[in-house]
């Protein structure tokens, strides 16, 4: 019976260490597909109106806003307010999008406070 009972132990101590040994495995992340990323950018982006301002962030941490251009399969256009200059850019290089606002340059934002 001791041994039947220090064997039901090991078996628990066993699959206590299985358990714990995989675990960090299935937490690690991958990196997100750039196939899935650049669909996602696309469909995002389809949602504006040809013109409309588009503040971008990019995958290697710069940003850029200006008016959208013609969206094509795997670029889009941007006109950049700051340099005037059209860009081509490709889905997969947008980390993310927002709305641009339309106070452009320092100073223009309008005080949204009260008089209080």
């Amino acid at each position: 019976m001791a041994n039947r009972l220090l064997r039901r132990k090991m078996l628990y101590l066993a699959m206590l260490l299985v358990l714990l040994a995989s675990s960090p495995l299935a937490m690690a992340r991958s990196k997100p597909d750039p196939d899935k990323q650049a669909h996602k950018v696309a469909k995002k982006l389809a949602h504006f109106k040809q013109g409309a301002l588009v503040h971008l962030v990019f995958a290697n941490n710069t940003e850029s806003t200006g008016a959208l251009g013609q969206l094509g399969e795997h670029s889009f256009t941007l006109l950049n307010v700051e340099t005037n200059a059209r860009e081509t850019h490709s889905y997969a290089e947008v980390e993310s999008i927002r709305k641009g606002s339309n106070e452009i340059g320092e100073g223009t934002r309008r005080n949204r406070r009260g008089p209080f």
